[in-house]
């Protein structure tokens, strides 16, 4: 069994949509329907919900490095539906749908303005294999917005994606909604790991860094620039904030033993709400003055294969020429 002992386990924002497949070349995109992707995300409803182990095996085949092709494939590829793949570091998930909404002045471009709204897709997560209350689960929100709010659009869209997680030692918080996610992962205590994933979060590690070879990138901050650029013609215009934050607005909790239980609209009166705030300051690790600009409003969801092996959230590449 391959290892990276000795890896330092800090650059790993990656591994919130690592997944597995055949190595993809850069490609033109040409965007996606909201319509095509939402169905896909509900294609074959899980009766039972799986419950996927994650295992440093779980990355090698023979002499073939799963991890890191699928790393170079999440980093080369835009396409926002791909054909059957396992997502190798956060195979749990469940799938959200709704729309993001910016109520506040700031000084952001794109769907950061204020009075964006755009629909959204999103897919709630757990790292490797603790998935159950009581269990130290490391959460992860990545999202997907469409520049409309026409469910039945008929052009092809470019999407703007994120990806945001809370701590990847793991965490004993009950619900989902009361977890902090954000963009910057760096303050991590990796003391706090359980013992068993310290090899599988050196291989992810390795992978996602190998994959992003931008010169001067950082792979623990994960930058927002596909957001900012959405639905902008002036790039000198273009100005985009370092750090995002998803939270769960306050509220009546449920007490689900598996976390997509408590993340389905239906147990939630049917609809679920994250705030949205940004900051500027600060470098990556330490504390921010955050400002809530907006929310996120959710209103269906679904745990399906399609859900979790057919949707991709594109990483986008690191950049040093942003404002």
């Amino acid at each position: 069994m391959k290892m990276f002992p000795s890896l330092p386990l800090l650059p790993i924002i990656g591994l919130l949509a690592i997944s597995s497949g055949s190595r993809a070349m850069a490609q033109s995109y040409p965007g996606s329907l909201y319509s095509d992707v939402w169905a896909v995300a509900q294609d074959k409803p899980y009766e039972v919900l799986p419950e996927t182990k994650v295992t440093v095996g779980s990355f090698f085949e023979f002499a073939k490095d799963k991890l890191m092709e699928a790393s170079e494939r999440t980093v080369q590829t835009q396409d926002d539906v791909l054909p059957y793949f396992k997502k190798l570091v956060h195979p749990n998930g469940i799938c959200l749908s709704g729309t993001w909404n910016i109520t506040e002045q700031n000084p952001y471009s794109g769907y950061f303005k204020q009075d964006s709204k755009g629909l959204i897709i999103l897919r709630g997560s757990a790292a490797l294999s603790p998935i159950h209350r009581g269990e130290k689960r490391s959460f992860g929100l990545a999202g997907k917005i469409f520049p409309t709010l026409d469910p039945k659009h008929k052009n092809r869209l470019a999407t703007a994606n994120f990806f945001t997680i809370d701590n990847l030692g793991g965490t004993y918080t009950p619900n989902f909604m009361d977890t902090i996610l954000t963009n910057d992962i760096t303050s991590v205590d990796f003391g706090f790991a359980n013992l068993g994933q310290t090899g599988i979060l050196a291989a992810a590690a390795k992978a996602f860094s190998l994959a992003d070879r931008t010169l001067g990138s950082l792979p623990t901050v994960r930058q927002l620039y596909e957001i900012s650029e959405l639905g902008e013609s002036d790039r000198m215009a273009i100005r985009t904030p370092k750090y995002l934050k998803i939270q769960g607005q306050t509220g009546v909790r449920t007490e689900n033993r598996d976390f997509r239980d408590d993340l389905r609209v239906e147990a939630n009166g049917g609809v679920l709400r994250f705030d949205i705030s940004v900051a500027d300051d600060g470098i990556p690790g330490t504390k921010k003055n955050w400002t809530k600009i907006g929310y996120v409003e959710v209103n269906e969801s679904s745990t399906a294969e399609g859900c979790d092996h057919r949707i991709h959230f594109h990483h986008p590449r690191w950049r040093s020429d942003l404002r």
